[in-house]
């Protein structure tokens, strides 16, 4: 019999994800909401919700992340629900921490950005001193291009076009995306202050996090990669604890900032990851991105995807079909409503999930399983 119960853990709406997730932590050690300000599309309650499993004073914590990025948010809330709901077993000394649509508003209105447009992984900086990024500038006005008419646009795309042209593939990508701090209106917006999810994800670190020695945090992302395989990603340079990365997730690992391979383009401005050992010193931090490849788009439809994105948020009516429609398709891009792209995500996140729980110890008093 062809048993699709994974399909269960997918949720069509903000409501539906919140609601599976707490029923699913029922069992939970610990079990804590942060409600949000705002409100979703349908004007439903919005928070982070967090839950707990194992000893309160275990030594080894693995934490996951879903939502950072919005709407990319619906596969990480379906692997949080599928590990819980399968009744996964920690060793004793192993904690699990879930953090489900730790951008809640974003994942509701199916936005990347967060409610002031502000990307969260282009965010933990120091906006006193924020990472420089001049060539954006210049091609913000084509980013942006707000004429709507055919000429306008076209003229804006052969200019990302050209520029992607002279300077390469990966400098235009991470001009683009790599992060910004002056243009609020835009994508790839870092911010100017913490927003509501960086403060909540301080009080969660503060809340859960300060008993462990070692702490593997999963943040669960996708758009990048091949269709539907999850790939562990390596945000920094080598060292240390990309060798302890390497253990935890295996061969299946990449590290575009390590080794041979490295390419300084792939750097971006305000990730997570480096933010999770700064704001952990008391343990042996390894922060981790697992990415789930989704729809491939071509050069510049991605870019073009994005500026229809920011413009309708900017200038539309939020609530209008046409809005409504642009953001089902940026779901559908990052997400696929497709039941082989879930049934993937479903087993890759859970396979993950199990295999950093038993290897968390590394090299520790307790052998690592084969």
């Amino acid at each position: 019999m062809d048993d699709r119960s994974f399909l269960g853990d997918f949720s069509a709406d903000f409501a539906s994800a919140r609601h599976k997730f707490r029923e699913a932590c029922a069992g939970a050690a610990r079990l804590d909401a942060f409600p949000h300000p705002g409100k979703g599309p349908d004007g439903e309650e919005l928070a982070t919700d967090v839950a707990y499993f194992g000893r309160a004073d275990a030594p080894y914590l693995v934490v996951s992340v879903s939502g950072t990025h919005g709407v990319e948010g619906w596969a990480g809330s379906a692997c949080q629900i599928g590990w819980i709901r399968a009744g996964m077993a920690l060793p004793d000394d192993v904690a699990m921490l879930h953090i489900h649509a730790i951008n809640p508003w974003g994942m509701a209105w199916d936005r990347r950005q967060q409610e002031d447009n502000v990307d969260l992984n282009r965010h933990y900086v120091d906006f006193a001193n924020p990472p420089a990024n001049p060539d954006y500038a210049e091609l913000y006005e084509h980013v942006m291009c707000p004429e709507d008419d055919a000429i306008s646009r076209s003229a804006a795309d052969a200019a990302l076009a050209a520029y992607r042209e002279k300077h390469g593939r990966l400098t235009a990508g991470m001009t683009l995306q790599g992060g910004q701090y002056s243009f609020p209106d835009a994508p790839s917006y870092g911010g100017a202050a913490p927003v509501w999810s960086r403060k909540t994800i301080d009080e969660i670190f503060a809340r859960y996090c300060g008993k462990a020695k070692r702490i593997a945090v999963i943040d669960i992302h996708t758009g990048y990669g091949p269709y539907g395989y999850g790939i562990p990603l390596w945000h920094m340079p080598g060292g240390p604890q990309l060798d302890k990365a390497n253990i935890l997730f295996g061969p299946t690992i990449e590290a575009p900032l390590a080794g041979d391979r490295a390419h300084e383009e792939f750097i971006q401005h305000g990730h997570f990851y480096g933010y999770c050992e700064s704001q952990l010193p008391h343990a042996d931090v390894i922060a981790m991105c697992l990415e789930f490849g989704g729809e491939w788009l071509a050069d510049g439809q991605r870019a073009r995807l994005e500026r229809n994105d920011a413009l309708l948020w900017r200038d539309a009516d939020r609530l209008s079909g046409e809005a409504r429609a642009a953001r089902r398709r940026w779901r559908d891009i990052h997400c696929p409503d497709r039941d082989d792209w879930r049934e993937m995500i479903w087993f890759r996140g859970r396979q993950v999930f199990r295999e950093v729980a038993e290897r968390i110890r590394l090299n520790d008093e307790t052998p690592m399983p084969k």
